[in-house]
This record gives structure tokens, sequence and C-alpha cells, in this order.
């Protein structure tokens, strides 16, 4: 699926810049400029012998003829053809390459310096590269960047600056390639994890194969006569009355669980945090493009991204598990909604819903989600929450949502934690200063762990971890649910 969500790849011919560009659309070269200084070096014998201010002349001249016959002879920036392609998919804090292809009609080598004006979230500064253009002999520039922002981004024009064999004079073009491209949030797994998740659901399914329960779930299995100890809730009244006898329904734990992925995109979702882009190597086809080419920076990312990270893993390991995976994003209203559903073109959907998310300023409505999901979701299923809870004296909105869910369906809280709070409140304190945060922050964990406890009192599932491990601790705590049969 993540070849389908590489751009297609854009190609035009390139024309003159401005509406002046065909007669003004020309520079003298550093190597021009340099040469006609150097011919002002000979008028400092004409101070002593007139007859060398002409040799000046004329070295200018020569240099100018040059110049305007190299004008001439450069191809007209139709006869240049430009296409930008994709070796990968935008993914947020994934290396990404980007292919420039100048393909020129023209019967010299032309010297041309591309830049490509990419769009902040993919690069800071325009990156401009130079190539040996033969003629009709593609030429390729690579470009490495790495998003830093979801969702979709426009990417404007390719720059031209070409010269001929003689260099003393460029000229300018450009080509438009304007297309909208969509960044999508983290979606690989390494390959141990997905060969560790794929062994447990292979597991899970045997085990549920083998033992059959019977009467925990809700799925209908078969008929059967009454006895001793059955629920008088189970009794199939219509076939009791055709029968003359008493006849209960027995049933099975669900096949196919519904499970839905809930993110708070709230002002705490803004919370932002460095990665280090991993070190590696991008195969692109054939060749391989070094790591150099690519930023060394820490990206910065926020809860939010790292939230869509983990939903996007979530759907994959719910649908290989032979689950539905569903999806609800929301902040003061609903931002992003899909309803139960599997297959690739299901999860295509999710992460096209996911890159769209929006961190929003204001608190999010809680309850508004809450009763949202309930009209949404009427059989029992699994809500996975992602959210923090906010530090406030009274009781945070996200309780009271997640224990009025948990009196139908299984909630399981997703919270975030900072590890610095810990820090703080555990070091011995130098000063006043230092007294005062360290208390605060011990406040702040204890309204915390009474909060969970209160949570866990009510049936709902809660585990806490950091946006670095959020991803794995959720798919493990999920399929811990599927092993145990809970739902």
């Amino acid at each position: 699926m993540i070849q389908t969500l590489v751009p297609l790849p854009v190609q035009a011919a390139a024309r003159p810049q401005g509406r002046w560009g065909k007669i003004f659309g020309y520079a003298l070269t550093p190597r021009a400029l340099l040469l006609l200084a150097g011919g002002c070096l000979l008028a400092v014998p004409g101070f002593f012998y007139a007859k060398w201010i002409w040799t000046m002349f004329a070295w200018d001249a020569l240099v100018l003829l040059l110049a305007a016959y190299e004008a001439a002879t450069l191809p007209a920036p139709a006869a240049i053809q430009i296409e930008r392609s994709f070796d990968n998919s935008p993914v947020l804090g994934e290396p990404l390459t980007i292919r420039v292809e100048v393909t020129q009609s023209s019967n010299t080598i032309l010297d041309i310096r591309i830049t490509d004006a990419l769009h902040p979230a993919l690069i800071p500064m325009p990156a401009t590269k130079r190539v040996a253009a033969y003629p009709r002999d593609p030429a390729r520039a690579t470009i490495g960047c790495t998003p830093n922002t979801r969702g979709d981004i426009a990417l404007g024009k390719v720059f031209l600056r070409y010269r001929g064999p003689f260099r003393l004079i460029e000229r300018w073009a450009a080509a438009d390639l304007e297309q909208n491209v969509r960044v999508y949030p983290p979606m690989e797994r390494s390959p141990e994890d997905t060969a560790l998740y794929l062994l447990r659901i292979r597991q899970i399914a045997l085990q549920k194969r083998r033992l059959r329960l019977r009467g925990t779930g809700r799925e209908f299995e078969s008929l059967r006569e009454y006895q001793r100890g059955d629920e008088l809730r189970n009794i199939a009244w219509p076939a009791t009355a055709r029968r003359g006898k008493v006849i209960t329904r027995e049933f099975t734990t669900e096949r196919s669980q519904q499970v839905w992925v809930v993110l708070d995109a709230g002002r705490l979702s803004r919370t932002a945090f460095e990665l280090q882009p991993s070190p590696q190597r991008v195969d692109a086809g054939s060749a391989t493009i070094p790591q150099q080419l690519f930023s060394d920076t820490r990206l910065t990312v926020t809860q939010l991204d790292q939230a869509s990270g983990t939903a996007f893993a979530l759907a994959q390991t719910v649908m290989q598990a032979g689950d539905k995976a569903a999806l609800l994003v929301y902040g003061r209203g609903i931002q992003q909604q899909l309803l139960p559903a599997s297959g690739p073109g299901h999860l295509r959907q999710f992460v096209d819903s996911l890159s769209q998310v929006r961190a929003e300023s204001a608190e999010a409505n809680h309850l508004g989600a809450a009763a949202r999901l309930k009209n949404l979701q009427r059989r029992r299923g699994l809500i996975l929450w992602i959210t923090e809870l906010a530090d406030s004296a009274r009781r945070p909105e996200v309780v009271d949502a997640a224990v009025d869910l948990a009196r139908r369906h299984l909630v399981l809280l997703v919270i975030l934690i900072h590890p610095e709070l810990d820090r703080l409140s555990s070091r011995e304190p130098a000063n006043v200063e230092e007294m005062f945060i360290s208390t605060a922050a011990t406040e702040i964990l204890e309204r915390r762990r009474e909060t969970v406890m209160r949570l866990r009192a009510q049936g709902v599932l809660v585990i806490e971890t950091t946006p670095g491990a959020m991803k794995t601790d959720a798919i493990n705590q999920y399929l811990e649910i599927k092993a145990r049969g809970q739902l």
C-alpha cells in the first residue's frame, strides 16, 4: 500500500521567466565579469602608451562578442523538459528523495543549475543542484529532505540557470511543476516488531480455534435445549414456542471485533519534543542515496504526530488480527471519522484521514466525542483512546467520558506521561525555587495517580506511556486484550 502513496511524477517544458524574459532573461556569468575586469588592467600601460587603450577596448569587445554569440546559440527554454519525481512516499520524520530530471534537445552541452522551490515543510531553504546536460540525454539531480509537517503541501516551480560551452552568459527559465503533495504520519514498523506481532496474532487465532469458548461472548453460535444454570436472557422464546420445550441460544466469542482508535487533538496534543531522524541510507531503486543528502538536525514533532503514527500502526495490527478498525479524531469538534471496516482500501482511508488531523489551541470536547461514539458504536467494542490528563484541581472531563463509555464498551486509555516530572519530584532541592518546583511536580503526579486509580476502579483499562513508547505499548496491550478474550 505504501507504494500507492508515492506522488505521481509531473513534467513540463521550461519557459522564460516573466513577461520580458525572452529579451532580458540573460545575465553575464562571474567568468565573463572577471574577463572584463581583467581587460581593465590593459588600461595601466595606457597611461604611458595611448595605443594600449585600444587594446583594452578590443579585449572587452571580444569578450562581449563571445558572450553575445553564446547567448544567441543557447537553446530556447522550450527545448528543455523538466520532470520531478519521488522515490518514496512523503512520511513525517522519514528521509525523502526527490529527483529532478532535465532533458534538452539542443546540439550542445549545457551547464544547468536547478533550484526546486520546495515547501518549507520538506526543506528549510530551496536546494540548488548543478548538472551537465548532454543532448537528448536525461540529466538527474537528487534532493534529500525530511518532512517535518503532516498534511497537504504545495510545491512550486523549478527554476533553471543554464550556460553554454564558453560559460560567459547564462539564461534564466522556469518550469511549472506545481503540485500538491500529502505528507503522511509514520507508517513503517521494524521487521522485528512486525514479525513478533504477526506471530502473536497467529498464536491467538490458534488458541481460539482450539478453545471455541462457548457462552462467554455475544456472537450467536447455535440453539440447544435448556440446561440447569443457563441464563434466562438467553432463552429463544420463538424456538421454544415452536418446539414445545425450552430452547436456549448458545454464543461464542466474536470472531471479528470492532476497534475504535480515538485521538485527542486538543491543546495538550500540541506539546512538542525533538526526535533524532534515524541514521539510515535510503534505497532508491537500483541506487543507494547517501545519508549526507539529508539534514542531520533534530526533528521537532508534536504528541499528535506520534499519536497519528501509533493510530496507523494499531489499524494495521487490528486488521491483521481479523478485526475491524475505526477512527475518531476530535478537538472542540469532530475532525475525522471513519466507521469500522477492514481491507487495503480502508487502510488507505485511514492514513489519508490521519495525515489531515491538526492540533487545536482549545481544550478538547471529550464528552462530545464520547456522545458521538455512543451513537456510532451500538454493539460492544474496544475503544483505544490516546489522550493526556489535564493538570487541574477538578476532575478531568476525559475521565467522565471514559467512565460513561465503559458502561457499554471496553475502554483502554493510553495516557501520555512526562518522565521529567518524576525527575523533578525526586530530586533534592538546592534552593527555595527548586523546592517549589519539586513540590508542584509531586502534587501533579499524586493527582494523576488518584485519577488513574479511580479510572481502573470503574472498569477502564489504563496504560501510561511516553510518546516514544506509545506505539509498542498500545499494540501490545491490544494483543493482550485479544488473547484474553476480554471483548
